[in-house]
């Protein structure tokens, strides 16, 4: 059994699993699942388990790179695809690996996980979760740091899974990437009226797996039924939001990220959010999920 590293207030009850991709283990608003839980018969399980979880960090890149092969610097990289037999590589290596726990208390939390340089990401990088539960507010901050001695592209997101079950949401933004048959960025338009949440409603069966770009990086949450709503808001470094509604399936994924899916094979990766770190540099994010108990 994975030990959990948990934090609660008379709010929220937090536990995440280091060594299981730093992912989250339950989140739940007094006693409530907010997140999927990971099943017990899981918490034991390696990297496969995490996908089963409430979530987990995105970084050195979010979403899919084609191919898993960009151009920098004048040299194609090529990285492992590390998704089954997907072609692309997908989230980053983040949710892969054992992560160290760097400090903890009742209600906070840091782990870090130093990367090498491999066939995964060539670049040597430092990523950091740092969590906080503060009243009402759970407090998350990603980083990624560049040890190398090189430039290094750089992204983060947060993946979390909110149970689907009588959710409503809200969001706004100014357009969406659509996808070519490879799940792809293949064309940027407006946000289309059945895609259009700026008024909460139920979340239906949008079909959506896409990124959205120019999002006021609130989302607001609710599940009337049970008698709770969480606002979930971003800083201005996480620019982009996927939202992901998988059919016949009991959650959502509503992901604020850096950049756009494939960004780094994108004509600007710098227009589309992707960063490039000198060495020693930092790229951060926060989030911050904020609760209303109705009842």
């Amino acid at each position: 059994m994975t030990e959990l590293l948990t934090l609660s207030s008379p709010t929220w009850q937090l536990a995440l699993t280091p060594p299981l991709g730093g992912g989250v283990s339950r989140l739940a608003l007094a006693g409530r699942d907010v997140l999927r839980p990971l099943g017990p018969g899981l918490a034991g399980a390696e990297a496969e388990a995490v996908r089963q979880s409430g979530g987990y960090m995105l970084a050195p890149y979010s979403n899919r790179i084609a191919d898993a092969v960009f151009p920098w610097e004048g040299e194609t990289v090529r990285l492992t695809p590390n998704f089954g037999d997907h072609p692309h590589s997908l989230h980053g290596l983040a949710w892969q690996r054992a992560w160290a726990v760097e400090s903890r208390g009742a209600s906070e939390a840091s782990l870090v996980f130093d990367h090498p340089g491999d066939s995964d990401w060539p670049w040597r990088c430092r990523l950091r979760q740092s969590w906080r539960i503060e009243g009402h507010c759970v407090r998350l901050m990603l980083e990624v740091e560049n040890h190398d001695d090189r430039d290094m592209p750089a992204g983060l997101g947060w993946h979390p899974y909110f149970l689907r079950d009588g959710l409503e949401m809200a969001f706004c933004c100014e357009g969406v990437w659509l996808n070519d048959s490879r799940q792809l960025p293949e064309r940027h338009v407006p946000v289309p009226a059945d895609w259009d949440f700026s008024v909460r409603r139920p979340v239906g069966s949008p079909g959506l797996d896409h990124c959205f770009t120019g999002w006021a990086r609130e989302a607001r949450l609710a599940w009337p039924a049970r008698g709770f709503a969480v606002t979930l808001t971003a800083s201005e470094a996480l620019s982009h939001l996927v939202v992901f509604t998988p059919e016949g399936r009991d959650v959502v994924g509503i992901e604020p990220v850096s950049h756009a899916n494939d960004a780094l094979n994108m004509a600007d990766p710098a227009a589309a959010g992707m960063r490039r770190l000198a060495p020693g540099e930092r790229l951060v994010g926060h989030i911050h999920l904020t609760a209303e108990i109705v009842s």
